[in-house]
């Protein structure tokens, strides 16, 4: 399976070792992770609106630990800025960081469904 397309969002040759070589694995979980941040986006943005700065950091932290594990190149830096921004009670950064996890985020799925579609 060719997951190129994937080498600039993705640190593949560590994220592969950590799965044994597994590319299927990867893409499944991949996807999950993409579903999961795709239906959490408006609550992390409620939770900007509402100022659980907390509930805020907390999701983030969530997020970035599964970005570090995924070893997701664009996706972790942003979230990490996400995190710090909430813990600041930064509603302007945090407003900023998630609109560029939501284009991230696109951009990977976007190139998931290229793969599929070959």
């Amino acid at each position: 399976m060719d997951l190129s397309n994937l080498s600039t969002e993705i640190d593949l040759e560590t994220t592969l070792d950590r799965l044994c070589g597994d590319s299927a694995l990867l893409l499944e979980i991949l996807d999950l992770f993409l579903d999961e941040f795709a239906t959490e986006q408006p609550n992390l943005l409620g939770r900007v609106q509402l100022g659980d700065y907390a509930g805020l950091a907390s999701k983030a932290h969530y997020f970035k630990g599964v970005a570090q594990n995924l070893g997701l190149l664009k996706f972790l830096p942003e979230v990490q800025l996400l995190e710090q921004a909430a813990k600041q009670n930064d509603s302007t950064s945090c407003v900023q960081a998630l609109n560029s996890l939501h284009e991230i985020a696109c951009r990977i799925l976007a190139i998931r469904k290229n793969m599929q579609a070959a």
